[in-house]
């Protein structure tokens, strides 16, 4: 395979050739690109890109994948744009000018009918370099970097591509941990190199373009994760003591003293695993109203005057 891969950076959009039209369903149609000087299909080495990572799309009204998925490979900006990237861009934008060109040629055979004009044939056409779109006049900003959509080929519920890291070591597929999945090895705002196969011209509902999908990709190894893998390093005489610990005493035979409570306050970085309810504030104190005594006024005491009888001399 290595033979027919060609180098996007030095790809040439004059050394292709086309296959005659192929009627498919829903009354589409298909041409095959190929490369004129193996007569293969298509394939390019990219650059080192960054990517958006790989999803299927969802639709907002329903939260369902349509299960056809892809990955976004993004041409950087004027700061972080090299030569590598730059080539890669010119070679794809030929690209596209040379279809549309030869969608011109060919009108007839490939939309049925005679096309003279190529503004006809580029309201037609469906961009494969996706650029954003200018707020006020909606028309793509050629002035931004555009992203390639590469497909990501699942069939039957297997997946048709390969995944190495920065090594050359095959991440997926990987017989030793057979749940991980492309999805999971091409992360969003990570750096991948890939190899493409062009997936030819589509014309569906009188509109045409071009598709690739993703034929092996290259990432940075996954990092190792804390989760599963034990980073204790105990030293020889722990281990030995650990080996030779008597079991654990039940809680049954023995009686503990009552555990003081030192529990702390624990700030929002620590109690991550904690619940996530409110504390119950404080009830708020309870105001009684109590009332001044009222003085009661005592009635004044009666003196009765006691007459003492002097006593006569006979």
């Amino acid at each position: 395979m290595a033979d027919t891969i060609v180098d996007g950076t030095l790809f040439n959009a004059e050394n292709i050739r086309y296959t005659s039209p192929k009627a498919g369903g829903s009354g589409g149609k298909s041409v095959n690109i190929l490369n004129k000087a193996t007569n293969t299909g298509l394939r390019l080495s990219t650059p080192l890109m960054l990517t958006w990572g790989a999803a299927d799309y969802v639709d907002a009204s329903t939260g369902k994948g349509n299960g056809k998925y892809e990955m976004s490979l993004v041409f950087p900006n004027d700061e972080y744009k090299d030569d590598d990237t730059t080539s890669f861009l010119t070679n794809m934008q030929n690209l596209e000018k040379k279809i549309k060109a030869d969608a011109l040629t060919n009108s007839k055979e490939w939309f049925g009918k005679i096309h003279k004009n190529a503004e006809v044939v580029d309201a037609l056409y469906s961009p494969m370099l996706k650029y954003t779109k200018d707020k006020n006049t909606g028309e793509a900003d050629m002035s931004k970097s555009p992203l390639l959509k590469v497909k990501i080929p699942l069939w039957d519920g297997v997946w048709k591509c390969e995944v190495y890291d920065e090594d050359g070591a095959k991440l997926f597929p990987n017989p030793s941990n057979p749940t991980v999945s492309p999805l999971d090895l091409i992360q969003k705002g990570s750096q991948v190199a890939v190899i493409m196969q062009c997936g030819g011209l589509w014309f569906a509902n009188g509109k045409f373009g071009i598709t690739w999908k993703l034929v092996q990709a290259m990432v940075q190894k996954p990092k190792t994760s804390l989760v599963g893998h034990c980073f204790i390093k105990l030293k020889s005489t722990d281990k030995e003591k650990l080996k030779k610990a008597p079991a654990p005493i039940e809680e049954a035979d023995v009686d503990f003293p009552e555990p003081t409570n030192t529990a702390v306050e624990e700030s929002d970085e620590e109690s991550d695993d904690e619940d996530d309810e409110e504390t119950a504030p404080a009830p708020a104190p309870v105001v009684v109203k109590v009332e001044a005594p009222v003085a009661v006024q005592e009635e004044p005491k009666k003196v009765v005057k006691k007459v003492v009888k002097k006593k006569t001399d006979a």
